[in-house]
């Protein structure tokens, strides 16, 4: 017989795991917290929306900015240097870019 879950075994932690990346202008240590189910939902209503098209077919709008908006808004909860929201939206195309890579892919088939 399967043992019991427990609450913390189910529940996704408010703790925030430091990596500390390399980027082309130095070194940068981010805390990033995981998404919850929930939150992933809501990442995925960031990432994909639905419009009408003139003929009432539906046609999906991809917004990737919309999306790690969410995450980096969500997940980030500290950096070293310390940078504000509007800093880390902000980041140079190449430090957003290994900053990216803290993050799991999501399936998106399953999130």
């Amino acid at each position: 017989m399967a043992e019991k879950a427990t609450a913390s075994d189910l529940t996704v932690s408010n703790d925030s795991e430091q990596h500390t990346i390399e980027t082309p202008v130095g070194e940068l240590s981010v805390w990033v917290k995981d998404l919850s189910w929930i939150e992933r939902q809501e990442a995925l209503s960031q990432f994909v929306t639905l419009s009408s098209d003139g003929d009432g077919n539906m046609q999906p709008n991809i917004d990737f900015g919309g999306y790690w908006r969410f995450v980096f808004k969500r997940c980030i909860t500290k950096t070293d240097p310390d940078l504000s929201v509007e800093q880390l939206l902000a980041l140079k195309p190449e430090v957003g870019a290994e900053v990216q890579k803290l993050f799991p892919s999501v399936d998106w088939h399953n999130p």
